[in-house]
């Protein structure tokens, strides 16, 4: 099995700094983390969640909004399926 290269990035959320340790591109997880930073702050203040509730409330609005996403690729992907027609359908 092929050993996958690791780096440390460090993310900053909710005025915390956070070590990670990933495979993924340093850039990206910042790019992640600054969005997660931004819709904490968001909901921080539209809801006055106290500190400790924030991230859950993070985590459930983030999943929401993976869920829509989810769903409204499957939509598009059974209407490009429709538009193609049945015999793009047995091809696949």
């Amino acid at each position: 099995m092929p050993s996958v290269k690791k780096s440390r990035v460090i993310i900053h959320l909710m005025g915390h700094d956070y070590a990670l340790l990933t495979d993924q591109p340093g850039e990206q997880v910042q790019r992640i983390a600054r969005y997660v930073d931004r819709r904490m702050h968001e909901l921080a203040i539209t809801t006055r969640a106290g500190e400790n509730m924030v991230p859950v409330l993070a985590a459930m609005t983030l999943g929401s909004e993976l869920f829509a996403a989810q769903d409204e690729n499957n939509r598009l992907k059974r209407e490009l399926a429709m538009l193609s027609g049945p015999e793009t359908e047995k091809e696949q």
